[in-house]
């Protein structure tokens, strides 16, 4: 099993990889939201890994991987978010 989880995962870097370079969302993707190309890297990282990996273990590495991603996660949205106001609005400081 082990073995057929690591065949698993080099496919799945493979077209990961081939969707990002190849694809329009994947070339979106991975120039404007990276952030998001690496939380679905690894989230299908950790279902294959949930094929070899004690359910126990496994809850605890994602509870780990999960906790130290909410920041960068949150700092990404907030400064996407702040780019947008900027966009949509300008800087309405220039016009007082």
């Amino acid at each position: 099993m082990d073995v057929l989880a690591y065949i698993a995962a080099g496919v799945w870097g493979l077209i990961w990889a081939a969707v990002l370079q190849y694809t329009p969302i994947g070339i979106f993707l991975a120039l404007k939201r990276t952030w998001l190309t690496v939380v679905i890297g690894l989230g299908v990282d950790l279902l294959i890994a949930l094929a070899v990996v004690p359910t126990e273990v496994w809850v605890k590495v994602l509870v780990i991987i999960a906790a130290s991603s909410l920041a960068i996660i949150a700092r990404s949205l907030i400064n996407e978010w702040g780019e947008l106001q900027e966009m949509l609005y300008g800087d309405q400081d220039a016009d007082s």
